[in-house]
């Protein structure tokens, strides 16, 4: 690949990226704001044009009608406030659609023109993948909420975010995988720097995924005092689902729990990364992302702290969770550095 062929796939990388931060944001709004099942079809071509026209507008009022969550949650809602969860249902599928044609017009224009290596192929077929699969598991999760009870379940809803974190990762080390990096510095410390980053990272991934369980269960709503749960440092009944360890991941109250426990324990070892890479024989650049990842992940620590006093406050509960996405980022920056005497994740 010549510097220009390489500069254009890098931006198309970093343009899916952007996009994908986008959609996970409406995403986030989608959810708290319950719209994800106010559009009960899906259509790749019509369904990008929304209704245009007062018929139009209850004609989908009226398919909406026939659904659980109308029935069961919404019922005597006016058609003004179908529209506001429409649109946001609506936007998120419209930036998914975005998506689509952001990499297939590129991709084939690409690879038509040669512009593609064996390495960058492969890593295209990857995000292809991922994209599909991606897109099936949101109309999953839309479909599942239409019949008998209008409720996603938390796992969709986890499996759901964490392709869509795997997009943006990928889409971020590819991007950056296409610069001339400056010759890193060799040093011994690089080794254990590394497994401390490793273990971060699959902290940050288990904390992520109990943060979507945490929404799935509207499990923010509850205990809405901090660091004390309503007084007391477990929430009531943490322990009464059967068997036992259901309660980690059914049990709201202990969910919420478990998700503030991860938190902490994250921040701990992002200190603990920050400290040692602080004190060791790495460039001052290095360094400095260090504590740049820190100080992301304790903003991050407070985000969650703020969401649940305020009650899940639409704001910062979306702030929240596109904070993950940046604190995932600033990761990728730290962990690519990493690399002596190594070449690939």
């Amino acid at each position: 690949m010549n510097s220009f062929e390489r500069k254009a796939v890098r931006v198309w990388f970093w343009s899916g990226a952007v996009l994908i931060f986008l959609m996970v944001v409406v995403g986030g709004i989608t959810r708290l704001t319950d719209s994800g099942l106010s559009m009960s079809d899906w259509s790749l071509i019509m369904g990008a044009i929304p209704p245009m026209n007062e018929a139009d507008w209850l004609a989908a009022f009226e398919r909406y009608k026939e659904f659980p969550q109308y029935q069961q949650l919404n019922a005597g809602m006016s058609l003004g406030e179908f529209k506001e969860i429409f649109f946001w249902e609506y936007l998120h599928r419209l930036l998914g659609r975005m998506i689509g044609l952001v990499f297939l017009i590129p991709f084939a224009f690409f690879w038509i023109r040669g512009y593609f290596n064996a390495k960058t192929l492969r890593c295209a077929w990857v995000l292809f993948g991922l994209g599909a699969l991606q897109g099936a598991m949101g109309w999953i999760m839309v479909k599942s909420g239409l019949v008998d009870v209008p409720y996603v379940s938390h796992y969709r809803l986890a499996a759901h975010l964490i392709l869509a974190m795997l997009l943006f990762s990928f889409c971020i080390w590819y991007a950056l995988d296409l610069y001339d990096d400056d010759p890193v510095q060799e040093s011994s410390d690089v080794p254990s720097l590394r497994r401390w980053s490793v273990g971060l990272l699959v902290l940050f991934v288990i904390q992520v995924i109990w943060g979507a369980f945490t929404a799935g269960l509207d499990a923010g709503y509850i205990y809405n005092t901090f660091p004390l749960m309503n007084g007391e440092w477990l929430p009531q009944n943490a322990w009464g689902y059967q068997p036992v360890i259901a309660n980690l991941v059914e049990n709201p109250g202990t969910v919420q729990w478990t998700h503030r426990i991860l938190g902490t324990l994250l921040g701990l070892v992002a200190i603990g990364l920050w400290w040692k890479s602080d004190h060791s024989d790495v460039s001052h650049l290095m360094k400095q992302k260090a504590r740049i990842l820190l100080g992301m992940i304790l903003t991050q620590y407070v985000l969650g702290i703020l969401t649940v006093i305020t009650h899940v406050e639409l704001l910062i509960g979306v702030v929240h969770q596109a904070g993950a996405l940046v604190v995932l980022f600033f990761w990728i920056w730290y962990h690519r550095d990493l690399k002596s005497n190594w070449t690939t994740l």
